[in-house]
């Protein structure tokens, strides 16, 4: 049966691996992206949907990403979220170019974290996005023969009217993990190339300390609970392949552990994992005897974000704003800048009316939810990211929020720049675990001064929600596997 989770894999590759894995994708053109006929992929994809990994979509026939497969990609992501989005930022600020992570897969590198310029003329980058262009820095440094000599150099190429600058991050073993890149238009190419190779190296260096230090932890002893297969039937083929790959999302195992984990023979399980590795979505170090997942499924959950954010937000945020009588967003970090994702604007009392926010930048330091969004960030790193032209005051209060927020999860502040107005602000978490957006109520102040628990809860309760919806704290659901 290994063909047919080599089918099923590659089926959920096209879809889970789009740049918003969110929207349907009927079922014939799964069946031309992976060359299977109709009906074969008609039976996969209703195999994967009864596993959680993909979800039937709007139109008969057609299929979108999965929740069991978002909390999975959250999960394997998690012990790298933060040092990754740390120093894409930090590459960002420093170059004030285009920062991308991208992982190997069969078809090509694919993007799985992008922090995108904030120049009007930029090189873009979308996670998702799929590197197949041979000339590619992206491509050339997470191929075998660029990644492995001298412990993976920068590699430096032009692309259209684009230049790349990358380097790999390296497994323990010596592949690449990742690729971690600059991109930046031409014309301003002569005064960044130099400072876009120190950021690559040195985010290099800060990931693999993270990839390292996760190794050394990788393999203890196996519980006892583990210990022996349930005296049960034998599992589905792709039901087995799933119930390793959720022990590997939370962290590298050996080969015995993951067959004791799904149920199945260690034989079962080598033709099996060796499956996953030819599909791409595992890592095997032969030297080590310790399997892992790829890095490419972690762009999944990244990818489906700001689509679920607002498909899923939006009726949390309306309720919450009808049932408090204020302003509600959601907010997300791009670059430094705070973007309205989500917004419900209701009346804040005779001859008063909020501004329109949605879509809009807003400078992190004037952000309603820029505590909560540098909540991802360490001091250092804060200190870095603030505009140069803000004062120690400033600072000092933003630093302020920040560490008030982190304690108590809940903030209630008046607006540095709008006299008259108060936000109660508080952290969104997604599958990872990671803040990767900020719940706002924000209103009058002499409206909101008397009310300040009442709402403290509101605004904590809707990130709440919201965060449970986009896979917070997911786990692996006892429906979707085939019972035994």
């Amino acid at each position: 049966m290994t063909a047919r989770v080599a089918a099923g894999l590659r089926a959920l590759q096209a879809v889970a691996g789009r740049t918003d894995p969110t929207l349907s994708v009927a079922a014939g053109e799964i069946a031309r992206t992976i060359a299977m006929p109709l009906s074969t992929v008609s039976r996969l994809c209703a195999e994967l949907v009864g596993l959680g990994l993909l979800a039937r979509g709007d139109a008969y026939g057609s299929y979108r990403v999965g929740e069991v497969a978002l909390a999975l990609s959250g999960r394997a992501s998690s012990p790298y979220a933060r040092v990754c989005r740390t120093v894409l930022t930090r590459i960002a600020h420093r170059t004030g170019e285009t920062a991308v992570l991208a992982a190997p897969t069969p078809e090509g590198m694919r993007v799985v974290g992008a922090v995108v310029s904030p120049w009007t003329l930029h090189s873009p980058a979308e996670v998702g996005e799929l590197v197949v262009d041979r000339p590619s820095a992206i491509a050339r440094a997470g191929s075998e023969d660029e990644a492995t000599p001298g412990g993976g150099r920068v590699v430096e190429t032009t692309v259209g009217k684009s230049v790349e600058i990358a380097v790999p991050i390296l497994a323990p073993g010596g592949d690449a993990l990742a690729v971690v890149a600059v991109r930046l238009p031409m014309n301003r190419a002569r005064q960044g190339i130099a400072v876009a190779r120190k950021a690559v190296l040195a985010a290099r260096r800060e990931v693999e300390r993270v990839v390292d230090a996760r190794g050394q932890t990788a393999s203890p002893s196996v519980p006892a609970a583990m210990s022996s297969p349930p005296a049960s039937p034998p599992a589905p083929a792709l039901a087995a392949t799933l119930d390793m790959l959720w022990a590997l999302s939370s962290r590298p195992r050996p080969l015995a552990e993951l067959a004791r984990a799904a149920g199945i023979r260690r034989d079962r399980a080598v033709r099996l994992l060796e499956t996953c590795r030819r599909s791409g979505v595992v890592r095997i170090e032969e030297g080590e005897g310790l399997v892992s997942l790829e890095w490419s499924i972690h762009g999944w959950q990244r990818a489906a974000l700001a689509s679920r954010l607002v498909t899923q937000g939006t009726p949390v945020v309306a309720r919450t704003a009808d049932r408090a009588g204020v302003c509600a967003f959601i907010t997300v970090l791009r670059g430094m800048r705070s973007v309205t994702l989500v917004e419900e604007l209701r009346h804040i009392g005779p001859g008063l009316e909020m501004t329109p926010w949605l879509g809009r930048p807003c400078p992190i330091l004037s952000s309603d939810g820029g505590p909560a969004l540098m909540l991802a960030f360490d001091d250092d790193d804060i200190g870095a990211f603030l505009p140069a032209r803000a004062d120690a005051r400033e600072s000092a209060e933003f630093f302020r929020r920040v560490h008030l927020l982190g304690k108590d999860g809940v903030m209630a502040r008046e607006s540095f720049e709008e006299a008259g107005q108060t936000a109660f602000t508080a952290p969104i978490r997604d599958s990872s675990g990671a803040v990767v957006a900020a719940a706002c109520l924000v209103g009058a102040s002499d409206e909101m001064r008397p009310r300040v628990a009442e709402l403290s809860d509101a605004v904590h309760t809707m990130a709440a929600e919201v965060s449970i919806l986009v896979g917070f704290g997911a786990e692996y659901p006892g429906g979707a596997v085939p019972t035994r």
